[in-house]
């Protein structure tokens, strides 16, 4: 269903920040974001949706930079819904979608913008991703979508290993490398500059996705549309991990990740082959589930709760799975 979120975009671009409880990289994201307006003379907008952060750290920054348009939610919507809420208010020709713990390298903004301004075609546009100390960052740029391999490789933790091996890599999805930039499949929502034209033809997020696979349907959707995605490794993007997912349980994020893919697979397969992702994502679990439960057996208290949580998580999951 599209979203006809501006009669005509009132700016060049809007960028929509989400988040939650980051006093610290919330910042140094936010004024990246103004040095690269201020350095390119962009005419364009900083959103900042606040996802029930307990820390006022949103309000600080927004009497730090007039730029800002601060948006509060009362309880954490998830990636999805609480980027959507940005994007409908934004008013650019441009919607650059950014977590909070990004951090531009400077000319970067502007880069991204002249490569989708350059071809009409282009739906979206993504950066080269960077860890902290300059090393790239793989698994953000993807030249073909999930399958139910993948899938189970990521849940037994086997893509791991199989991603050290050259002639094992291509089980894994392929990762685009430090290579020159080109069509690709997927492009990282953590930074993503989307044509508003091509978001208004096939919808925004999908609010059924909470976190994870959010990103890999709307760009299904744009591929699946017509539209072309590019990855731009000459526009470089310092991504540093939210330090408040990182507080997240494994367990729960397990779980996260599983009720994404549920939901996508659940969309963009056919009956017959959800069946099957059921089945065999059902008998992975149970087979992970296997060592959870003696753990939760252990007559030591401490690592009795906390399996017992993972049990009680798997479990869940296990029963969204077989009921979806």
């Amino acid at each position: 269903m599209p979203w006809v979120t501006l009669a005509k975009p009132k700016m060049d671009l809007s960028i929509c920040i989400l988040t939650r409880n980051q006093p610290d990289l919330l910042p140094r994201c936010v004024a990246s974001c103004v040095a690269e307006i201020e350095r390119e003379g962009i005419e364009g907008e900083i959103i900042v949706i606040d996802n029930a952060s307990c820390d006022g750290s949103p309000q600080k920054v927004a009497t730090l930079f007039p730029l800002i348009r601060l948006v509060r939610n009362e309880e954490n919507f998830g990636f999805s819904k609480a980027n959507n809420i940005g994007i409908r208010m934004s008013q650019g020709k441009y919607v650059l979608i950014l977590n909070d713990d990004t951090e531009f390298h400077p000319g970067a903004l502007g880069r991204l913008l002249r490569v989708i301004e350059a071809d009409p075609r282009l739906g979206a546009v993504g950066p080269k991703f960077l860890n902290p100390d300059g090393s790239f960052q793989p698994g953000y740029t993807l030249d073909r979508f999930p399958n139910l391999r993948d899938m189970v490789l990521d849940f037994v933790t086997a893509s791991y290993i199989l991603e050290k091996f050259p002639f094992t890599r291509d089980m894994r999805k392929p990762r685009r490398e430090e290579v020159p930039g080109g069509d690709a499949a997927q492009l990282g929502g953590a930074c993503l500059l989307a044509r508003r034209k091509a978001l208004d033809a096939v919808g925004l997020f999908d609010e059924d996705f909470y976190f994870y696979f959010e990103d890999t349907d709307l760009c299904y959707r744009l591929k699946k549309a017509g539209w072309r995605l590019k990855h731009c490794p000459e526009a470089r993007v310092t991504h540093f991990g939210s330090s408040s997912f990182k507080k997240i349980l494994r367990s729960r994020k397990t779980a996260m990740y599983l009720e994404g893919s549920i939901c996508y697979f659940r969309k963009h397969s056919s009956p017959r082959r959800f069946l099957l992702f059921k089945l065999i994502l059902a008998a992975t679990l149970c087979l992970k589930m296997l060592p959870a439960v003696l753990l939760s057996l252990s007559p030591l208290s401490r690592v009795r709760q906390k399996w017992k949580g993972t049990v009680l998580t798997y479990s869940k999951i296990l029963q969204s799975l077989l009921l979806a």
